[in-house]
């Protein structure tokens, strides 16, 4: 069975509507969100760039907790941005144990 809705607008409610939904569409995207005491945090994405590396071998280093833990925020995963740059001195002083799994 279809559910067919016919909806009879003025030129002004389309243009009303159509704006609305595309300023909601459009919003601009969140800065990167901060933990209850302020420490920053950073996506796996820019954790990715920041190593020279891709989201897989970023992947296989949490798994094989080469990586910091992970801070999971409405199934996004973060790091600490703290944490990642210790890592990224620990990489320039120890990079065997950055290898890519």
């Amino acid at each position: 069975m279809k559910n067919d809705l016919l909806v009879t607008l003025t030129t002004t409610e389309l243009r009303t509507l159509i704006g609305e939904v595309l300023e909601e569409k459009l919003r601009p995207v969140p800065s990167l969100p901060e933990v209850s005491n302020g420490t920053p945090l950073i996506s796996r994405i820019e954790v990715a760039r920041l190593f020279g590396v891709s989201k897989t071998t970023i992947d296989k280093w949490r798994r094989h907790h080469v990586l910091p833990p992970i801070i999971k925020i409405a199934s996004r995963v973060y790091f600490y941005k703290d944490q990642i740059q210790e890592n990224l001195k620990k990489r320039q002083r120890q990079p065997n144990l950055f290898i890519n799994l």
